[in-house]
């Protein structure tokens, strides 16, 4: 991923937008690349300063809570892999119990 393609999804990641791909793309450019991890940081801290201001929240340590974000998404990406591989998985054992079951009926005739 270009830096000019991780700047384009900021908004997209801030706004939970992105698809598991592009989320994965961003996330591994975010962590390798200074420079876009800070235009990340100051898009963030705009826009959750300016959604704490609205709701008359609390200050909070702005870049603890990006980096809570950066974490949590990380989570949810493994998640959904480890839930997409389960699901082929029990597709696959569940296809072949149906084919052990269809063959051993087809013997027994």
């Amino acid at each position: 991923m270009t830096c000019k393609e991780a700047e384009q999804m900021v908004m997209p990641y801030i706004n939970k937008e992105l698809t598991d791909k592009e989320l994965s793309a961003f996330l591994s450019h975010i962590h390798i690349c200074q420079d876009c991890y800070e235009e990340l940081e100051i898009y963030y801290t705009i826009y959750t300063g300016l959604a704490q201001l609205e709701e008359g929240g609390e200050d909070q340590n702005l870049h603890r809570l990006l980096e809570e974000s950066l974490r949590m998404s990380e989570l949810q990406l493994r998640g959904r892999k480890f839930f997409n591989i389960y699901y082929v998985l029990s597709q696959v054992l569940a296809m072949a119990a149906l084919s052990i079951i269809m063959v051993m009926e087809i013997l027994k005739i």
